[in-house]
């Protein structure tokens, strides 16, 4: 063997054993899943109704580091959950949707740039605030309920054999015949995976999360809206202020946020308008969270005996998530695909052509993203703005750009065309023959 072929046999090692007889799970198999969020324990329940439906009896067991039960972890997603997320656990996980967990019902969003706004609804199902870490936990004792095994505990290591794999944790070992993975971008959940298998995690976002407590009175006075801003700054591509039912919850995301760029964010105009007039980011003494979401497909999704799902895939929307619903979908696909079609990689492409309605979209998202950054960045947003105030078209994409109501293909679909672009155009050359590029017809009020 020469040097180019032992590297290359090398390179393939490292990699799941293909082994040609991985059909269905059936009775006294296992399957392991890896992370206790809405995807990971999507896809544990639907395996047991599925093997419920197939007359079969298999083992779920679910690891999870996290102890949401009370609250003694912090999620760092804000927590809001879009339609059609109470169908999607009432009818195809049979799961009860916990109405008495949700904080606000969202009915529309305040959209913001540097010195305008606009109030978007729209008249599809609205969303809804919770607190995650009790959403989380809600889920995790329906996956209980229906036999699945929850193990707290972190992975360490992982294992591939021709006829399972091992499953080494800081609790208890296992040996299953199939894993799944739905970690989010946990850092220990992508580099175990990186190092067992052919997976590489998707490119991503960072975010900052934290909370204020202002009195009871502004937050009944503050409405069920979301305020989103699109400021002109390089390093932050949006933002959020998104109410509870006690406080506030705010968030930024960027390639590179970092704690200088909240602190930034909270002393923005537009935030401090939005925010109770006592409050002083300095003297408050908040705690920041920081997180991830992707933004792109994650590389190695699927091979023999392991598939990811969730946000460790990378199959949510890219510039707005709907974190939740993709999660709880791809966990679904996966747990289909593991009962009716099989466990080896010919299988789970199944799987994945499953998910083309969130792969298909990506593009659409990309672009998207990349004109709302260069338009806010060379302040065209107070524009577009303008412009929706007078154009029931370009209002209604914006509103279904921020709610994640409509892909981004059927966005892209019902609003991009020569007219809408020649009055976008037309708005934007107006505020320069104007002789102020930054202002439009109506103020910032």
């Amino acid at each position: 063997m020469d040097i180019k072929q032992d590297a290359s046999f090398l390179k393939s090692s490292r990699k799941p054993t293909r082994y040609s007889g991985l059909g269905p799970l059936h009775t006294g198999q296992t399957a392991v899943i890896i992370g206790g969020g809405p995807s990971g324990v999507s896809c544990a329940i639907a395996l047991k109704n599925l093997a419920q439906l197939l007359h079969q009896n298999i083992n779920v067991i679910l690891y999870e580091g996290k102890q949401f039960q009370g609250s003694q972890h912090y999620n760092q997603c804000v927590g809001v959950l879009s339609p059609p997320i109470d169908d999607i656990l009432e009818r195809q996980l049979k799961v009860a949707f916990p109405w008495y967990l949700v904080h606000r019902k969202i009915e529309g969003y305040v959209m913001h740039s540097d010195t305008q706004k606009i109030l978007l609804t729209g008249h599809d199902e609205p969303s809804y605030s919770v607190r995650r870490v009790t959403f989380d936990d809600y889920l995790l004792q329906q996956a209980r309920q229906r036999g699945v095994k929850v193990v707290q505990g972190r992975v360490t290591d992982l294992e591939f054999t021709p006829h399972r794999v091992i499953i080494y944790s800081d609790s208890e070992n296992i040996s299953a015949d199939v894993v799944v993975g739905a970690f989010g971008l946990d850092d220990g959940g992508c580099k175990l995976f990186e190092r067992a298998t052919s997976y590489k995690l998707p490119r991503f976002l960072d975010s900052i999360v934290t909370n204020i407590k202002p009195n009871e009175e502004f937050l009944m006075g503050f409405g069920n809206y979301i305020h989103a801003f699109l400021p002109s700054f390089r390093r932050i591509e949006f933002g959020a202020v998104t109410p509870k039912v006690d406080h506030l919850t705010i968030n930024i995301a960027g390639a590179r946020v970092t704690a200088a760029d909240m602190d930034k964010f909270l002393n923005f105009p537009p935030v401090r308008e939005t925010l109770p007039s006592a409050f002083n980011p300095e003297t408050t003494g908040l705690t920041y969270f920081k997180g991830r979401f992707p933004i792109s497909v994650a590389r190695g999704l699927f091979d023999d005996r392991y598939v990811v799902i969730g946000d460790a895939a990378g199959m949510v929307r890219p510039f707005k998530g709907k974190g939740v619903n993709a999660g709880c979908i791809t966990g679904i696909r996966a747990a289909e695909t593991i009962m009716k079609v099989g466990i080896s990689q010919k299988a789970f492409k199944t799987y994945y052509r499953s998910c083309s309605d969130v792969t298909d979209d990506l593009i659409y998202g990309k672009m998207l993203r990349w004109l709302t950054i260069k338009s806010a960045n060379y302040k065209f947003i107070d524009s577009i703005i303008d412009l929706a105030r007078r154009d029931n078209v370009v209002r209604t994409a914006l509103f279904n750009c921020i709610s994640a109501h409509k892909s981004f293909k059927q966005i892209y679909e019902e609003t991009i065309n020569l007219t809408t672009i020649g009055k976008g155009i037309g708005a934007i050359m107006m505020s320069f023959i104007n002789g102020n590029r930054f202002q439009v017809s109506e103020p910032y009020t």
